[in-house]
């Protein structure tokens, strides 16, 4: 198996082998370069050896790749415990609460956060994403040409995080933020978690409250469990809202502009307010941006037929689970006429996104103001497909697209 440099991204053409899937099956490893370009093929491989299946990677765990058994294990968070980070290999230098913890401190951090990610919590930033979103095709409609990830999706999502999030509306800042974390997404090193850690740090005990009724407010003043929220705590909430909402949300705007550019009728249907309804959640069952999260083994249990014990660490495979033949015909296509679409792109039950209606406003605004502005939106001559970043989430390194205008 072979792709092309990042120099060359855009002409990237990858035609899996069997030794290289059969290799990536044996070893699975989330970091590995060539695992994004035969993700389909190695989940299907390894879920039909065992859906809870060994690998020596990462210090060795268990990968989770069949519906049933990631569904199970969602369901006992008090079994497949958050703590301890939810990386592979544990890099993470503090703990992000409520996505690291169990109850009751994750339901105290949740109840502290909810209501600023509710849709009704929400609704007040739809206009600032709205323009963001518009200011972001202004910049490159005159073009005929953008570059989707980039010049699209990042200043969208990172704009909105920012603002919601972090509270910031320097450009400056914003930038730099958007290059630690794509740091994360590159290497999952001990360098670039330390980097990021240090900048959102800095925010954190630089802030000073404002009194307004805001995320950072109610981060930096709030209580959980009748305390105070200590200073790691505010630092680990700061950072799993900003990391966990960047990488994902833009991956999944360009993930469905690359799946116009390969199947041109699906610009009509984007072009529908209805959308959102029903056809978003196909596109994020079919992509799985965050394709999995870690869990630590609290007692002696059995999952899939395989005995666990206490202190394994098992990697929940999201992506491989909506993938699953045995819950989704014709898994790895796009199927807009699903009856049921009980999907885990947000994971479920306790732990499921919190971000989800956040992601979801980000996406539906974005297309609102691209699609009544472009039409025959299609890869350069030659181009059938992209570069994929390794990693957790499934990111594309870069999608540059023609277009015209309406």
């Amino acid at each position: 198996m072979s792709h092309n440099s990042e120099s060359d991204l855009f002409t990237t053409v990858v035609v899996p082998d069997a030794a290289a899937v059969d290799r990536l099956a044996d070893h699975f490893n989330l970091y590995d370069p060539e695992l994004p370009y035969v993700l389909d093929e190695v989940t299907d491989r390894t879920r039909d050896k065992c859906p809870v299946l060994h690998t020596d990677q990462q210090g060795g765990y268990y990968l989770i790749t069949g519906y049933n058994e990631v569904a199970a294990a969602l369901a006992t968070p008090e079994v497949y415990s958050s703590k301890g980070g939810k990386s592979l290999p544990p890099v993470q230098t503090v703990d992000m609460p409520p996505i690291d913890s169990d109850d009751p401190e994750h339901h105290a951090f949740r109840k502290l956060l909810n209501r600023f990610f509710s849709k009704a919590g929400l609704a007040k930033h739809e206009p600032a994403v709205r323009q963001l979103a518009k200011n972001a095709v202004d910049s490159f409609i005159d073009n005929g040409k953008a570059e989707f990830v980039h010049e699209f999706a990042e200043p969208i999502v990172a704009g909105a995080l920012c603002r919601v999030i972090l509270e910031l509306d320097d450009p400056a800042q914003e930038k730099h933020a958007v290059k630690l974390v794509n740091q994360i997404g590159a290497t999952n090193s001990a360098e670039a978690w330390a980097n990021i850690t240090g900048f959102i740090n800095d925010l954190v005990t630089n802030y000073k409250p404002t009194g307004r009724d805001t995320v950072f407010d109610a981060i930096a003043t709030g209580e959980v469990l009748g305390r105070d929220v200590t200073a790691e705590e505010k630092l680990g909430v700061v950072l799993v809202l900003f990391l966990g909402g960047l990488d994902t949300t833009k991956s999944m705007i360009g993930g469905i502009l690359r799946h116009c550019a390969q199947n041109p009728e699906l610009e009509d249907r984007l072009r529908d307010p209805r959308w959102t309804r029903s056809d978003l959640d196909e596109f994020l069952r079919l992509d799985s941006v965050v394709t999995g999260l870690a869990r630590t083994v609290t007692a002696d249990t059995e999952l899939g037929g395989v005995r666990l014990h206490a202190g394994d660490r098992v990697m929940l495979h999201y992506y491989a689970a909506n993938h699953d033949p045995a819950k989704f015909d014709h898994p790895h296509q796009l199927d807009f006429n699903r009856a049921r679409n009980p999907h885990v792109a947000f994971a479920t039950g306790a732990h499921r996104c919190i971000g989800s209606n956040f992601a979801r406003l980000q996406i539906k605004t974005a297309f609102e103001e691209l699609m009544p502005r472009v039409q025959n939106i299609r890869f350069p001559d030659g181009v059938t497909d992209i570069a994929w970043k390794p990693g957790v989430a499934r990111e594309p390194m870069s999608l540059e697209l023609l277009f015209d205008k309406r």
